[in-house]
């Protein structure tokens, strides 16, 4: 089927991210198989005090008519303070198989607690790649579903423009990750996501488009 790998799975000098960033515009995305809707990804963020909370919401079908093939569910809440990851919690539902994840930095490290494997430590500037900040295509990533560090390379293919759900095309930035995990994430002017491909197991066409 698409695989969870293709569904999630987000070199160069860190970016810093000012202390006082305005949060980014919330984000709903248009999933897509071969063409055809399949579901919809959704970031929404708010303040908390210093840090700035990302709430993710991924809900994903594949029909072979009435009956259902496959079913993806992720609900995350992700927090970031003066530019730094700090804390991701997450709950996984790919298609029965239910992950539960918890990853927190602390000190010189960013540890990955899933439920029933033991503890794994990471680079302090480690993150989830869960799209939404350009700075995946910068930092160390790891998979926000099952916290296995990802070991890939980016490729910055250059400016393109990119579909929309609505139809209206915009300019943005090409990235590839290439390695295990291998996708294609753009980036417009602003740095906001834009849009996502990949390919599933299955072979499928995934395709992610902003619709707001």
């Amino acid at each position: 089927m698409i695989g969870r790998r293709a569904l999630l799975a987000g070199g160069a000098a860190l970016t810093a991210v000012p202390a006082n960033a305005a949060l980014p515009p919330n984000l709903h995305f248009q999933v897509l198989r071969n063409g055809s809707p399949i579901g919809k990804h959704v970031i929404d963020f708010r303040q908390d005090g210093a840090s700035q909370i990302a709430t993710i919401a991924v809900d994903i079908v594949v029909r072979l008519g009435p009956i259902v093939l496959y079913r993806y569910e992720l609900r995350a809440s992700e927090a970031w303070r003066d530019g730094r990851f700090q804390t991701l919690e997450c709950e996984t539902n790919d298609n029965g198989t239910r992950i539960s994840l918890k990853a927190r930095l602390a000190a010189d490290r960013v540890t990955v607690d899933v439920a029933g494997k033991p503890p794994v430590a990471l680079a302090a500037t480690a993150m989830p790649l869960t799209h939404w900040s350009h700075l995946c295509m910068e930092r160390p990533l790891f998979n926000p579903e099952d916290g296995e560090a990802i070991d890939s390379r980016v490729v910055v293919r250059g400016e393109e423009m990119v579909p929309l759900a609505d139809g209206r095309s915009v300019r943005a930035t090409h990235y590839s990750l290439v390695g295990k995990v291998a996708l294609d994430s753009w980036y417009d002017a602003a740095r906001t996501w834009t849009s996502l491909s990949s390919i599933g197991t299955d072979g499928s066409r995934i395709e992610y488009r902003r619709a707001g």
